[in-house]
């Protein structure tokens, strides 16, 4: 059990030090940029996030679901070395495709030709990202902690660092973001490689038959990834393609993306939660899942990201006018009203996650893809009605419906499928609780006092959470009784 308590540290730390460099360079983003500049900053990002999906291929789902189907070094070797042959080669296509498509893909991103050059710095950024992202996803699977937060805060440490240098030299400019952007993710790659490469030399010094490619096993995965993009492509659209819907149906066009994207990161804080979850437990489940005691695991996770998500969401919107007023630049602070709407839809995809579980088990990718996909349609109709209306909080209000409603559609087919015995009813009580401390910004102006009792009831819940945690403390108990089986 110790080693677990370890990976907790080590993942708890360096997700830690992610978010506080969020936080750091959000006052930096919010002094140098307008609200206009930070949306073509945001639209670019979002469109990273879509087409990394191609230079993936899926793989990074179906390594989840294969890694462990066999146990040998022969097998690892092979499934590592066949996966980077064909991303490299893919992504190598893809990104001739990026540069020969520019002008066409800044007038779709940003409704303008004027930032066609920076596509061809994001050519380069998805191709280092893709095998940066591939090996963090492989140190996460072998259970690899220290390495995974080495390798994995390495690029946000080297950004932050220059990017604070280029704000010094007065020289901060969506240019320079991303081409220290481009910096810092080859130099990830690099050092990502070098880790990688360690790896499968101990793998090599186990085997005497060196196969680098099966093209089988490539088949086999794409066949399981393949059906997972459309999914993953929904689940984005579900998160962030309303700062697209905002920049063509909101009547502020550039500047309400810029004012949605400020304060939904600020709600993207909960995320913090989730990453630990998915990298500590979620390997660990699926190496256990054929135990006995799996299913009783899977719940206790359920039941206590139900109450410490609920948690740490609501403190994060309580804190939300402070946290504006120490980091946020005056011209953003209208959206501190959109940091509810960013907590609660990362809450529901939280619990999402760990009800897919049952779907990775029984290696049912389509499950998870038809909720997204459903989810992303909503999102989409949702906005479409509801952004030229209400603006920003239409867009808030689509993305909580909507990923109320993979939650709730995942539950029912989850529960046919592997039941597990979550308690669905434990959810409506915080979501209800957020809810409601949510729409406080809209009727309640700040006051210094207020920070004084907010700190005053982070004390007293911590200490009950704490001793709550203390008494049912099972969990760590049935992780080691499963680790033994």
């Amino acid at each position: 059990m110790k080693e677990y308590v370890e990976k907790i540290l080590h993942y708890t730390a360096g997700n830690l030090l992610q978010k506080i460099i969020l936080l750091v360079l959000l006052p930096v983003f919010t002094h140098f940029l307008a609200p206009q500049e930070y949306a073509v900053y945001t639209n670019i990002v979002v469109f990273i996030s879509f087409a990394s999906l191609l230079y993936f291929l899926g793989f990074q789902q179906a390594l989840f679901s294969y890694f462990y189907q066999e146990k040998t070094p022969e097998y690892h070797f092979t499934l590592i070395s066949s996966i980077f042959i064909v991303i490299i080669a893919f992504g190598i296509v893809l990104s001739i495709l990026i540069i020969g498509f520019r002008v066409e893909l800044s007038q779709i991103i940003l409704r303008t030709k004027d930032f066609a050059h920076i596509m061809l710095w994001v050519s380069v950024i998805l191709f280092f990202d893709v095998i940066y992202g591939m090996v963090l996803s492989i140190l996460n699977m072998m259970e690899l902690s220290k390495q995974y937060i080495l390798v994995g805060n390495f690029k946000h440490v080297l950004f932050f660092v220059l990017l604070v240098v280029a704000a010094i030299a007065s020289k901060f400019s969506l240019d320079t973001i991303f081409i220290l952007m481009t910096i810092s993710y080859g130099l990830a790659a690099l050092v990502a490689v070098g880790v990688l490469g360690s790896i499968m030399q101990r793998f090599a010094q186990q085997i005497e038959d060196k196969k680098i490619f099966s093209f089988q096993l490539v088949k086999k995965l794409l066949a399981f990834g393949l059906i997972m993009i459309p999914g993953t492509f929904a689940m984005l659209i579900l998160k962030v393609s309303d700062r697209y819907m905002l920049t063509y149906l909101s009547t502020r066009s550039l500047y309400d993306v810029g004012i949605y994207a400020i304060g939904y990161r600020v709600g993207m804080i909960i995320t913090f939660l989730n990453s630990i979850v998915s990298l500590v437990y979620f390997p660990y489940a699926m190496r256990v899942a054929d135990v006995s005691h799996a299913k009783e695991s899977f719940k206790k996770v359920f039941n206590a990201y139900v109450i410490f998500g609920g948690i740490l969401g609501f403190f994060v919107i309580l804190f939300s006018p402070e946290i504006f007023r120490i980091f946020i630049n005056n011209s953003y602070h209208e959206a501190v009203k959109i940091v509810f709407f960013g907590v609660i839809s990362n809450y529901l995809y939280g619990i999402f996650n760990i009800i897919n579980l049952s779907f990775y088990v029984k290696k049912r990718a389509g499950n998870i893809a038809l909720a997204v996909g459903l989810g992303a349609i909503l999102n989409i109709v949702l906005n479409f009605i509801l952004i030229p209306r209400y603006g920003i909080y239409g867009a808030g209000v689509a993305s909580i419906l909507a990923f109320g409603l993979i939650v709730v559609f995942n539950f029912i087919i989850a529960e046919k499928t592997y039941p597990v015995g979550y308690n669905s009813l434990s959810v409506i009580i915080p979501f209800i609780i957020l809810a409601l401390i949510g729409v406080v910004p809209f009727f309640v102006h700040y006051e210094l006092y207020q920070t004084f009792v907010k700190i005053a009831l982070l004390c007293i819940v911590s200490f009950f959470a704490y001793k709550y945690f203390k008494r049912t403390g099972k969990l760590s108990h049935l992780l080691h009784k499963s680790e033994s089986i």
